[in-house]
């Protein structure tokens, strides 16, 4: 009979913590792979295909960092769940680095058995319904999604084509204008790529919040600090973006329930609506503080300010009325946050500003 135990790659240089993990997921019932570097583990990857890897980061021969982008880039291996498995010590620019690679979540070392065996449930149990969603029929809400993201993509097109054209216009296009113009299609080709990015969280959002296994299983996941997470996003937004002066944090740090990439996600979604629709020059904010088992961020621009439609557009996938007629006039963002939020026990809530801009509060459960 064939073996339908899930696989799982262990890479770790220390041979002690190899073992350990390897002792405690075989005794749960997964076969093991081991590997003592990237390299040895790509080698291993290709030949049994795993259900899950999890990775040290810093290994001799090729790191977990180089590891992971070659997993990603193998087409057999991209789309197996990737855990890293850090020191108490990883930086911001480390945690975000994995993220842009990748990676699916993070296990700061020391962890427990139950912290181990939880990550490794959660992420297989994604990866199953994943591959079931293949099978799934289209509801109306993923019917609207795609019209919206048909909307969205036509728009984006359009403006790189046009200025494209702009560039063949004429012999004697002025140099300024041609750099004005690569600027706009460098910066609709990233709104295309982050388009993409959405298709596939949102495709995802779709089955898990159908699934109560699933649910339970997220909501045991931590991030040990929602600081270093919310600074890592407001780094990259301003690297992106050139609005160094505008973006301000005032956070308190603590844990959250919450894995660490879904958190990263709710914030950068909101922080990108929050700086696409107010312009340079004007603050965008970001506060945090514990209320007693809750953490509230609130995330205040002063752009145009979110109208009544989009409010209602932009509501959790959990909330959203099957029934109601299927808008296509933003909120994709808000729509992915709020579910994130509440897939985590959590809300999310926009609202008008007192004079101009939006207001998001997000409420999260406090870990301990």
């Amino acid at each position: 009979m064939e073996n339908s135990r899930p696989k799982i790659l262990i890479v770790d240089d220390e041979p002690d913590m190899r073992g350990i993990i390897d002792d405690v997921l075989t005794e749960a019932g997964y076969e093991t792979f081991l590997a003592e570097n990237g390299t040895h583990a790509m080698e291993l990857a290709a030949a049994v295909v795993p259900d899950l890897i999890l990775s040290d980061i810093q290994m001799p021969a090729m790191n977990g960092y180089e590891f992971l982008n070659a997993v990603k880039v193998h087409p057999d291996l991209s789309k197996i769940p990737f855990v890293f498995m850090t020191g108490v010590n990883v930086g911001t620019f480390d945690l975000r680095k994995g993220m842009d690679l990748g990676a699916d979540d993070y296990l700061t070392k020391p962890f427990t058995v139950e912290n181990l065996l939880n990550a490794v449930a959660t992420r297989l149990r994604k990866q199953q319904l994943w591959r079931s969603f293949a099978d799934t029929k289209l509801t109306r809400t993923q019917t609207g999604f795609i019209v919206l993201l048909s909307n969205e993509l036509h728009l984006l097109v359009m403006d790189i084509l046009e200025h494209a054209q702009s560039l063949l216009a004429g012999k004697d296009v002025a140099r300024a204008d041609v750099e004005r113009a690569a600027q706009m299609i460098t910066r609709s080709g990233k709104r295309l790529g982050r388009l993409h990015e959405n298709i596939l969280y949102y495709s995802m959002l779709q089955i898990w919040v159908k699934d109560p296994q699933t649910i339970a299983s997220m909501r045991s996941e931590v991030t040990p600090s929602c600081r270093e997470i919310v600074q890592s996003i407001v780094y990259e937004n301003i690297r992106a973006k050139t609005r160094a002066e505008d973006l301000t944090v005032d956070c308190s740090d603590v844990p959250l329930r919450i894995a660490a990439p879904d958190f990263g996600k709710l914030i950068d979604e909101v922080l990108d609506n929050a700086c696409k629709f107010s312009d340079a020059g004007t603050p965008v904010g970001i506060t945090g503080r514990v209320e007693g088992d809750r953490y509230r961020l609130v995330i205040q621009d002063h752009g145009r300010g979110i109208t009544e439609v989009e409010v209602a557009a932009a509501g959790s996938l959990f909330r959203q009325d099957r029934t109601a007629p299927v808008r296509t006039d933003g909120g994709v963002g808000l729509t992915i946050a709020a579910t994130l939020a509440e897939l985590y026990n959590g809300t999310l809530t926009a609202q008008r500003g007192p004079r101009s801009g939006t207001i998001v509060t997000i409420m999260l459960p406090v870990h301990g």
